[in-house]
């Protein structure tokens, strides 16, 4: 929370609606990578990106970063996929989106 108010996690889908409102939002990869985009930052760094949680196969929970890497041309340089998270599942959502991943002294 900012004070009293209430800061709603902002990805791509909630980005109209807290501008409208006149609200706050802290934005998520996919909502700074639509951001970026509309004012022609072409990369930014970030410290980690979402991707499929563990059991995401039958919960299908799925972060929207995955989908925007594929779809908004803003490069993103991170630290990695959270490591919570399901890190095979989330490289082959990568894969399927045509997302380069690049990595620097890793396996």
């Amino acid at each position: 929370q900012l004070g009293p108010a209430k800061v709603t996690k902002c990805s791509r889908r909630d980005l109209a609606a807290v501008v409208a409102q006149r609200t706050h939002g802290a934005t998520t990869v996919s909502g700074t990578m639509v951001l970026a985009h509309a004012v022609g930052i072409r990369v930014f760094v970030t410290g980690g990106i979402g991707g499929v949680h563990r059991g995401g196969e039958v919960s299908m929970d799925v972060s929207a970063d995955l989908e925007e890497l594929g779809r908004t041309p803003v490069a993103v340089v991170c630290a990695g996929i959270k490591s919570i998270l399901d890190i095979r599942r989330s490289l082959e959502v990568l894969e399927t989106h045509g997302v380069p991943v690049l990595s620097l002294r890793s396996d």
